[in-house]
């Protein structure tokens, strides 16, 4: 930086020479920043060219002259920001760590801090200063763009300045704290709406889409250490979306153009959908005296005459521009994101701090049933029962009715509430992929454990719970099996617990080749059913697989097995919601793998060795909607996701003793890794936004337990029946399976 004019504020000199002793005051230097804390971060806009962390900090920096042109930053001291009269006199801030963009740049540089609220706890952004002794005190304007994806509506918000032990800044003396500057007004002191939305139209157009008058949330309390923001009351503002700040997942879609052929910037809003108001609505596209210009160009971008297009701001979009417009490489469909924004502007001087550390504290306030939540998947379903009863652009007709149910809910004990609560919504969506995990997994054990270790075997060797199996001629086995079992999964804080059950069939063939090797085929069927904790709700499940494998001799003792098939399958929800039942049905499909492989030692009658096998699943759920519950039916979105499963163990069988009817004992111990990570699935009132639940996946880790037998019941010349039964148990954390397998085979 070079050293050009050197400028006083008009309060420093003074406080300066009447100082006895030196006064030792601080700044924030380029290692100001600590880290952040709680449900909140700092979003880094690559696209806008910002760096990490997301801000930075710029101090007696100017790059803007007195008649507006920009030139190489040069120093010039302020301390005191009271008297500026505009944002092109900053020269000390803090903003987004975007390089060569300083305090005085021109609007729209892409200065502001995002910062992201996440969910109801409070999000800290912790900073340290730098000693120095030349100032009392020196002020910062921040940049800043607060965005709402806690999950629910924003009815305020504050903004804290606190020490580094959690305590106000406003206990300690001024001169040793970082305090809100309230005299900077000038400059900006608030929380607003976008102006590309509501305003002058800011940096994106020459007037706001929804309206011309600025919206801003309501300052209820602004104090040297905390700045309290409440509701929205622009008339055009609160007309459609209500006096609160919309979560992400509530923004109504925009219908954007690019009319500048450079998909890079920002594209014009022209429309947006109100699902209250018809559907696709015209915003306001250019003030009076340029109207004319800016619709003919709009028309001409869409092929079309100017009269076709309908136009008045706040009328309905006619379909026929709509369909051209959706058919039209310059025009997309996406959220109006800037409606879940606002930005913040502030000023803090900063004084001698001890310990040199201080945090800004973003504290979000929700509706009265919002905070009532004691879970995170609460919360999310009381946030858009309150949004569906509070915004009037998704209101349906129904939003009376979903007030009237937060009214009842607000009477109920903890308990109760709590628990209609979670009712709104899917609450055990993980039981769709835990049954078809059940139908999968017992094909991949009918197949890893089906043949016999050895052509000259007494009997067939199987592992717990795998198929039986019959020879045909001297090359190939038909393979029969029939299981069953259920399954716990605990209740989390996303999803409440449910036992699972299920039966399956399979019949298949395996064709010998040479060298101990093989392959061959399965189908399988199965059916079983979910029922969620506290009787929530169930889910009937049925499946239909196909699967090929095979399996090779390594050397003696060693033996590799190998399986990839697939399942489709159906479902059909049931689920009690206030008093009703909503019914769903849906399809879906699973992709399924596994290899096993096991090295056995021989001592007499007794095989045993260690085991290690993969298994892999890949699912996909379709979506679908309830029926039968009127405004509590649901939409829920697709299901999709993958796990793996790790095993490590050991395997073994026991011959018993001629005499004992030619039994085979088996057993195996194992421990199971499961890696599957949680899927993001939406749902929500049918008709309206939906909210993104983490749907908990089969993870974590288990302890696989086999037993079982094979005996022949039956032996006359080249014909045996011979009887099979397995059982196979899982015992983890939060997760228990018992199946059992019985199977009869005969070789003719």
């Amino acid at each position: 930086m070079k050293s050009g004019k050197f400028y006083l504020s008009t309060v420093a000199p003074a406080a300066l020479l009447l100082t006895c002793a030196p006064l030792l005051a601080d700044t924030l230097g380029d290692n100001f920043f600590v880290g952040t804390f709680g449900d909140g971060l700092i979003y880094v806009d690559t696209e806008e060219g910002v760096l990490e962390p997301g801000m930075k900090v710029v101090t007696f920096t100017r790059t803007r002259e007195d008649d507006g042109s920009f030139v190489d930053p040069y120093e010039v001291i302020i301390t005191d920001f009271t008297g500026l009269t505009s944002r092109g006199e900053v020269t000390n801030c803090l903003m987004a760590s975007n390089p060569g963009v300083y305090c005085d740049s021109e609007s729209g540089a892409g200065k502001r801090i995002k910062t992201q609220l996440t969910g109801p706890n409070p999000f800290g952004i912790t900073m340290q200063t730098t000693a120095s002794d030349d100032y009392p005190s020196v002020d910062y304007f921040t940049f800043g763009k607060t965005s709402n994806f806690t999950g629910a509506r924003m009815i305020g918000f504050s903004v804290e300045l606190i020490d580094e032990n959690g305590n106000s800044m406003g206990a300690l003396t001024p001169e040793n704290a970082v305090l809100f500057n309230l005299d900077a007004t000038a400059i900006g002191l608030g929380a607003k709406m976008p102006e590309g939305l509501f305003g002058e139209g800011g940096h994106e157009g020459e007037t706001g889409f929804f309206s011309d008058t600025k919206a801003g949330l309501t300052p209820v309390s602004l104090t040297e250490d905390a700045l309290v923001f409440g509701a929205l009351t622009n008339p055009d503002f609160t007309t459609h979306f209500g006096t609160a700040l919309l979560d992400n997942t509530m923004t109504p879609d925009g219908l954007f153009w690019d009319d500048n052929g450079d998909p890079s910037d920002e594209s014009a809003l022209v429309a947006w959908n109100n699902l209250a108001g018809g559907g696709w609505t015209y915003g306001t596209l250019a003030l009076p005296a340029n109207e004319s210009a800016r619709l003919a160009e709009l028309a001409d971008a869409l092929g079309v005459d100017v009269a076709d297009l309908g136009y008045a701001p706040g009328g309905l979009v006619p379909d026929e521009i709509v369909a051209a417009a959706e058919a039209n490489g310059l025009f997309e469909t996406a959220e109006i994101e800037d409606i879940r924004n606002a930005n913040l502007n502030f000023t803090m001087t900063v004084g001698s701090l001890d310990g040199g550390e201080f945090t800004l504290l973003f504290t979000p306030t929700f509706a009265p049933i919002v905070e009532q939540a004691t879970t995170p998947y609460q919360f999310k379903v009381a946030g858009h029962l309150d949004a569906a009863a509070n915004v009037p652009y998704m209101d349906l007709g129904n939003a009376a009715a979903y007030g009237t149910a937060i009214a009842d809910l607000m009477g109920m004990s903890d308990a109760d509430r709590a628990e209609a609560l979670e009712r709104t919504g899917f609450s055990f969506l993980p039981a769709f992929s835990s049954l078809a995990f059940d139908f999968s997994r017992s094909q991949i054990n009918t197949i890893t454990g089906v043949l016999p270790q050895a052509a000259d075997s007494e009997v067939v060797v199987s592992s717990a719970g795998a198929a039986s199996s019959w020879g045909l001629g001297e090359d190939t086995n038909w393979l029969l099996n029939v299981g069953g079992g259920q399954s716990s999964f605990e209740t989390n804080p996303n999803n409440i617990g449910y036992d699972t059950e299920f039966t399956s069939y399979s019949v298949g063939a395996e064709k010998q080749l040479d060298d101990g090797r093989s392959f061959g085929f399965l189908i399988g069927s199965a059916s079983g059913s979910a029922d969620a904790y506290k009787s929530r709700g169930s889910i009937d499940s049925d499946g239909v697989s196909v699967a090929a494998f095979g399996r090779a001799k390594i050397g003696e003792n060693g033996m590799i097995h190998g399986v990839i098939g697939y399942q489709d399958l159906s479902f059909d929800s049931t689920r009690r919601v206030m008093g009703q039942t909503a019914k769903g049905s849906t399809d879906g499909s699973q992709v399924f793998a596994a290899i096993k492989g096991e090295y056995m030692y021989k001592q007499g009658n007794l095989n045993f060795g260690p085991t290690a096998s993969m298994e892999y699943y890949n699912l996909s759920i379709d979506a679908f909607k309830e029926k039968g519950a009127g405004i509590w039916n649901l939409a829920v979105g697709e299901q999709s996701g993958s796990m793996l499963l790790g095993s490590l163990g050991v395997r073994g069988d026991y011959m018993m003793p001629n005499g004992a009817g030619n039994t085979l004992l088996t057993g195996s111990l194992a421990y199971t890794m499961a890696g599957g990570s949680d899927m993001l699935v939406e749902s929500g009132f049918v008709g309206l936004p939906g909210a993104v639940h983490p749907v908990a996946a089969v993870d974590g880790n288990w302890v696989d337990v086999q037993v079982g037998f094979e005996t022949v019941l039956a032996e006359s010349g080249s014909s045996r029946t011979t009887l099979a039964g397995g059982y196979f148990g899982s015992f983890g954390s939060g997760y228990e399976s018992h199946k059992i397998q019985i199977g009869l085979n005969a070789t003719f």
